[in-house]
């Protein structure tokens, strides 16, 4: 095998591959052809014969000559060194043995004490190896071998500071040290300072060509993780190329794909990493996450079954195989005990560890300073609904400032939420770190995570602890499970007391609903009918404008015994690709409804997409994930809307809104009584017409919508956050 590398300078030096072996130990140990070795005259010194030996890469030969000349049994440090060297290819136990030798008559030997090291750190004992490595360097410091082999040492321990540090001062030593550079590239996607990552991998590329697949993959998820999203997408591709049999690449590629919304694609690269490699869970999960975006249910039950199983019981708890992505989990999962386990064990693998200390709490001017950092404070449903929260919040009391990680934007909702808060940071390329210094900079008091494990997620961030006080917030409706994050927002249907023993954050309370809203969003003046729409005059129109994935297979059949048992009605679907509409269409035709009777509506700007809600009758919501902002709309615009109510906060969202908005009848249990009930409201046409016009003529008294009312509430809530946040 040729090495991938270009040579070092002397064979002493450690191997480029960054293996953390010598290179005439690795790949410049390698057995020249037989026909070049020319044995050593016999009449030469057998220590002169032996090293000739052992350049050749004959290390056989060289012990053979070392033991016939009986070389070790007089304790020449020169002989002792020559077989520890020769033998450490191919006898690690006796290599070991001459190597103490060397160091019983010379306990400060350098070179003894390197090689000693080395055979401790593959025999496993790092710690030995450590210790050994570093009383080398004292006697030879800042030699490269060393430095390299203790910080891949020091990194095996998860001491990756320290090994920086080192990496650090070998590139200082010998710049062009293209194995210290792609080390310390490694060291700092390890810490997750994937910012800095970035460039030095940028450099590996640039002055290595034949950079291995490995350099382009991590390239590829440092990229992804600072929202580079298609630069990361090029460079998976190039992994791919370059090792196509090795899964991770694919799954990452996949991954990449996801967040960019290119979910046929990302099943293509996701099928394939599944192939590779079928043990793989986190593979799986997201495969069946782009299956539900895409509506392909051929095989979606068997693989939410082994989903579900592998959140249940790990194979193994401590390979990051056997993790579970949350946000996608709690599409087809209501069990809040599971979706507990898979966030605890995703948090401890793919979040930073959570700062042992909290800060000390500011000397102010009485007002607290609120954070909120996201991927998606512009037009996104977050950032929809937090904007009137911003704009109401007594400025008296606090101050209020927004970190945004997405990429810069000039949409409506963004410019409000500008203009709203005190001071607004925006970082296009995320960096966890620099964003935690900025809010310690800033003085902020109550920091708020509002993306959790969503695309985009910044849990990092407050792991780092950059505030005395944290809280989870509105836009992971789940528990993260961390000890840094002190309390989630939530309200007593969506989280019941006895419920909060699978919620490692403390239960804080908005009443009667978690969910801010913008009281100023506005309805279009178009006029518009049925028939702008397509959608008949006089008959039930059902609405369920979710995404894809929220549809699970057995609740759009569901929906389908709703339509058989209302005559003439149709289901008004969001707008999706053609693939997935007509998947949605032989579902039904499988089931003798007429696909004519599923009108997909348009993208359309928000005011036109409000107001159309009036003309349908009822929404229908999802179940175990219920369309949360879409139902706040649907509500909003005068639209009623039945929920399905599980056990988890994710299932029972839309149902707290819709008891908030006075319509507690509307919320069911059971798939049953969730058919039962669509059925019977989907004939008594007046009924829902009744609710609708209730909606419309008492929405701004509603609780629901009263978001001055909330806003008081939530001002509450943090107060008491404030107060009853333990100072450690």
């Amino acid at each position: 095998m040729n090495a991938p590398f270009a040579p070092p300078k002397s064979r002493n030096d450690p191997c480029p591959c960054g293996s953390g072996k010598r290179y005439k130990h690795c790949h410049g140990s390698e057995t020249p052809p037989a026909d070049t070795y020319v044995a050593p005259d016999p009449a030469l010194d057998p220590l002169e014969r032996a090293r000739a030996a052992i350049r050749a890469g004959r290390h056989a030969d060289a012990v053979a000559i070392l033991d016939t000349a009986q070389a070790g049994e007089h304790g020449d440090p020169a002989a002792l060194r020559l077989l520890g060297e020769a033998l450490r290819p191919i006898d690690l136990a006796r290599s070991r043995t001459y190597w103490q030798r060397v160091l019983d008559g010379a306990p400060d030997d350098p070179e003894a004490l390197f090689f000693v090291g080395d055979l401790d750190r593959e025999a496993g004992d790092i710690a030995g190896a450590i210790a050994h490595f570093e009383r080398a360097l004292v006697h030879a410091p800042d030699h490269p071998a060393l430095l390299n082999n203790l910080v891949l040492a020091l990194a095996k321990v998860g001491r990756l500071k320290d090994a920086e540090a080192k990496f650090r001062r070998m590139l200082e030593l010998v710049p062009d040290a293209l194995n210290a550079l792609a080390n310390l590239a490694q060291n700092l996607f390890q810490q997750m300072r994937f910012k800095e990552a970035v460039p030095l991998f940028d450099t590996l590329i640039e002055r290595l060509p034949t950079a291995p697949a490995e350099i382009w993959a991590n390239r590829g998820v440092a990229l992804r993780m600072c929202a580079m999203l298609p630069a990361a997408e090029a460079s998976l591709i190039r992994a791919t190329e370059l090792a196509p049999e090795r899964p991770g690449p694919w799954r990452d590629l996949g991954v990449t794909r996801t967040q960019q919304k290119h979910y046929g694609r990302a099943a293509m690269a996701l099928r394939k990493a599944f192939e590779i490699d079928p043990t793989d869970r986190v593979t799986e999960g997201m495969l069946l996450h782009t299956y539900g975006y895409e509506a392909y249910w051929k095989d979606f039950p068997r693989l939410r079954a082994d989903v579900i199983e592998a959140a249940r019981n790990p194979a193994d708890q401590t390979s990051t195989h056997t993790l579970i992505v949350p946000f996608p989990f709690q599409a087809i999962n209501d069990d809040p005990e599971i979706e507990l386990a898979v966030a605890r064990r995703w948090l401890a693998y793919e979040c930073l560890p959570p700062s042992p200390t909290r800060p000390r709490r500011r000397q102010g001017d009485g007002r607290l300073r609120l954070g909120f950092v996201s991927a998606d404070l512009h037009a996104h449903p977050v950032g929809r609904l937090i904007v009137g929260l911003f704009e109401r919040l007594d400025r008296k009391r606090f101050e209020v400032f927004a970190y945004s990680t997405c990429k810069e934007t000039t949409d409506d909702v963004r410019k409000r939420i500008v203009a709203a808060v005190d001071g607004f940071r925006h970082y296009e390329v995320v960096d966890f770190f620099e964003i935690a210094d900025a809010m310690r900079d800033d003085g902020i008091d109550v920091a708020f995570d509002l993306s959790g494990f969503t695309a985009g997620s910044v849990t990092s961030v407050l792991q780092l602890r950059p505030a005395p006080v944290q809280i989870n917030f509105l836009g992971f409706t789940g528990t993260v499970a961390s000890p840094a994050i002190d309390w989630m927002i939530t309200d007593p249907y969506c989280v019941p007391p006895d419920a909060g023993q699978h919620i490692v954050e403390r239960l804080l309370y908005v009443e009667p609903c978690y969910l801010p809203n913008d009281a100023a969003r506005r309805l279009s003046d178009d006029a518009m009918t049925r028939a702008t729409y397509k959608l008949p005059e006089d008959a039930t129109v059902f609405a369920s404008m979710t995404a894809a994935y929220k549809i699970m297979p057995e609740h759009f059949d569901a929906m389908l015994d709703v339509l058989l048992g209302v005559p003439g009605s149709v289901l008004w679907l969001r707008d999706q690709m053609s693939t997935v509409l007509r998947r949605y269409e032989l579902a039904a035709e499988a089931r003798g409804v007429d696909p004519k009777r599923l009108i997909a509506a348009p993208n359309e700007a928000v005011p036109r997409y409000l107001k159309r809600f009036a003309l349908a009758d009822l929404f229908l919501d999802t179940m175990p994930f219920g369309a949360h902002t879409t139902v706040n709309d649907a509500l909003f615009a005068g639209l009623p809307v039945l929920a399905w109510a599980g056990r988890s906060f994710a299932s029972r969202a839309s149902a707290s809104q819709v008891i908030a908005a006075g319509l507690p009848e509307l919320v069911v249990t059971s798939r049953d009584d969730y058919v039962t009930a669509a059925i019977a409201l989907g004939r008594d046409r007046p009924r829902l017409a009744a609710m609708a016009a209730k909606l419309r003529a008492t929405r701004d008294t509603l609780p629901l919508f009263d978001l001055d009312r909330y806003t008081r509430a939530f001002e509450s809530a943090i107060d008491r956050a404030w107060r009853e946040t333990p100072l450690d």
